[in-house]
Order: structure tokens, then C-alpha cells, then sequence
């Protein structure tokens, strides 16, 4: 089905988090995407993996809310689905067209998905295909050429979610009365807006409220997701439980605090970067892990990577704790930076300062709005 049917020209990305709901709407004309409003609700806690029909009720309701209040004027939206949620996997294939590759990738699709086939909703990209008027296939991944006699292989990013957790967003659009023109994943979503199209090798660490996801581009191109169980919700317990406060006042430290180096204590609250370095610890392990692997060339798709990610970029919710970014830098030993999925978006010079301080949280809902 075509994503547009009319003459639209403005659509919604919106971002269904564990806490939060990001909605964002842009114009999208040829010269680029240009912001017309925004909104978010917060303290919004629903996990969509157990999600039941009163709880689908109430998101809708939380959904429809944030639209009007945000004065969107566009009933077409874009969502994403947790990478929790998908099976994500690269694979090579002999250079084959039409049912003869739906075919092979489906028998692929039977040995990586440890779920029927008949229970998911599967979808693949060929990502080496040429170019409009290009002859011969675009060889990615650092993989140079290929012989003469050697026949350069299709390379297919499949991604297949259950049927069950689509029927789950499809029956909460409906219910808010806003079209679902679109389903992909976080992790796309997350590389359209972060990265775009920048080569070389890359690490995304989103950190959100309840999942912090860890993904890897090569060349532009997103082909491995993990996600772990532990966001920025943990930090807050973790204050919570060390000052025996209440959460409000945890967040607001966190939020204010952060993980600056050498925080004094001036009003009783020092310690809390120590809390949070904590917290943030095994975020750290796993990403040192994953780098570790990749290093190995164990990650990578072709093997023939430099094994060294080049920079990391830190976004979600989280990552506007001050210090976080000095902190992984010294934890990990490498380039850290804050993404900025405002980089892709035209918007008014005045709302720049606002902006800048909710970036992180509108990533994915912003990479869902500029999809093309």
C-alpha cells in the first residue's frame, strides 16, 4: 500500500515510550522538512508488551490528547515499533529477483526467527541494490569488489515483528481517529534522525526511561539492535532509594545534578553523581561489551569492517543529564557526543533554545516525521 494516497503534504511521527508520548508534525516539501508543531505527555506509564484493551483505550486517549493539544492538523501518522519487539537479522543471498527472492528470504527467515512465520509480519531491504540508471550492485560494508569470476552476493536486512504487537497499534490508532500510515522500527527511526546518510561506523546508545537501546550503523546503514532493560527510570529509583526522597524530587536532581564532575555538596545532595554513575553502570558494560564484539569483528556484517566504531552518539531522554557525555568518554575511552535530530528539521531561529533542550526525547518521533 502507497504511504500516501492524497496530496498531503504534513504527516505525524509519534514515539509511544514506556513513560512518555513524543509527537511531532512537519511539512515535507522538496526543499526539506519543516517543523509545524510539537507536543509530548509524560508520566505516562504503559508497556505495550502486556498491553490490555483498557490499556489500549487509555493510550489512544493519551494519544488523541497530545495531537489536539499540539494543534496538529494532520490525521496521518507514523509509528515505531520497539526494537524489543522486532527480530532484526543480515543475510547474503545470491543475486535473485521477484518470487524467487521472496522465496529465499523466507526460508532464511525460518532459521532466524524463532517465532512461525505465519505469526509475524515480515518485511526485508536489499541494501547493496543499484541505483536508479547504475548498472551492477553497490557492494557495502567496506567490502571492496568482486572478482570476475566471483558474483557479487545480495545483501538483505530482514525485520519481522509478531502479528500480535501490530494488531496492538493497529487497534490503538483506530481508537484515537488518526490514520496508522506506517510501521518501522525504533532502530531506523533512531538512525534517520541521528545519523542520516553519514558514512563510517557509528554506535547510537538511546537511553530511555525503561530501555536503553545499543545500535550500529555501517556506512549509513543500521544492521544490528540490542536493546537492555535498564533506562533512565533506574537512575531515579536509584536516588529515590539513596536519599530516601520521593520520585519528583529524584527526577528533578537528576535533571539538575547530573553526573558533573567534582558536584559539590551545597544543599545536601551530593553523592548523586555517584548514584548515578551506578546506575548507569551496567548501560556501560553493555556497551563496552558490544564494542568489545565488534572490535572482534564478530558484529560485523561483512567481517572486513575496521572493527573500530568511530564515534558514539548518546540520545533519548537521559541524555540530557549533564555530564553524561564526559562520563561515557572516560568510561569507554572513546568520542562521545549529544545526537541532535534537529539537524534535519527547518524551524523558527527562536525556537532554538527550547528545542535544543528536548532533542534527545523527540529522536525517534522525528526520524518516524521525515521518513520518506
Amino acid at each position: 500500500m502507497p504511504l500516501f494516497e492524497k496530496k498531503e503534504t504534513s504527516i505525524l511521527g509519534i514515539d509511544i515510550g514506556t513513560s512518555s508520548i513524543k509527537v511531532i508534525e512537519v511539512d515535507r516539501k522538496k526543499e526539506g522538512h519543516a517543523l509545524l508543531t510539537y507536543g509530548f505527555v509524560e508520566d505516562f506509564h504503559r508497556d505495550l508488551r502486556n498491553l490490555g484493551r483498557e490499556d489500549a483505550k487509555l493510550t489512544s486517549q493519551a494519544i488523541r490528547s497530545v495531537v489536539e493539544r499540539s494543534r496538529c492538523r494532520s490525521k496521518r501518522a507514523i509509528a515505531a515499533l520497539p526494537t524489543y519487539a522486532v527480530f532484526t537479522s543480515l543475510i547474503s543471498l545470491p543475486q535473485l529477483s521477484g518470487e524467487e527472492l521472496d522465496s529465499a528470504v523466507h526460508w532464511e527467515a525460518k532459521k532466524i526467527i524463532p517465532l512461525p512465520l505465519d505469526e509475524i509480519v515480515l518485511d526485508y531491504r536489499i541494501l547493496n541494490a543499484p541505483a536508479k540508471g547504475e548498472k551492477g550492485l553497490k557492494l557495502p560494508f567496506g567490502k571492496k569488489s568482486a572478482s570476475e569470476e566471483e558474483e557479487p552476493q545480495l545483501k538483505i536486512l530482514i525485520t519481522g515483528a509478531a502479528k500480535e504487537t501490530v494488531e496492538k497499534y493497529t487497534e490503538i490508532f483506530g481508537l484515537s481517529g488518526l490514520e496508522l500510515a506506517g510501521l518501522e522500527t525504533e532502530m531506523f527511526a533512531l538512525s534517520r534522525s541521528i545519523i542520516g546518510s553519514q558514512p563510517g561506523e557509528i554506535m547510537i546508545v538511546e537511553i530511555g526511561s525503561a530501555v536503553t537501546d545499543i545500535i550500529i550503523m555501517e556506512n549509513g546503514i543500521p544492521f544490528f539492535g540490542r536493546s537492555l532493560e535498564q533506562g533512565g527510570s533506574s537512575i531515579t529509583r536509584a536516588i529515590v532509594n539513596s536519599l530516601h526522597i520521593n520520585e519528583k524530587r529524584a527526577e528533578q536532581l537528576k535533571r539538575d545534578i547530573g553526573i558533573r564532575t567534582g558536584s559539590q555538596d551545597t544543599s545536601g545532595t551530593g553523592g548523586i553523581p555517584d548514584v548515578i554513575r551506578s546506575a548507569l553502570e551496567p548501560i556501560v558494560h553493555e556497551v563496552r561489551y558490544t564494542l568489545d564484539l565488534y572490535k572482534s569483528h564478530s558484529l560485523t556484517p561483512s567481517g572486513k569492517a575496521s572493527g573500530t566504531i568511530e564515534k558514539i552518539i548518546l540520545t533519548g531522554g537521559s541524555a540530557l543529564m549533564p555530564g553524561i557525555a564526559e562520563y561515557f568518554v572516560s568510561a569507554l575511552d572513546a568520542r562521545v557526543f549529544i545526537g541532535d535530530p534537529w539537524s534535519y528539521i527547518q524551524y523558527p531561529a527562536d525556537l532554538k533554545a527550547v528545542l535544543e533542550t528536548i532533542g534527545p526525547k523527540f529522536s525517534v518521533a522525528i526520524g518516524l516525521a521525515i521518513r520518506e
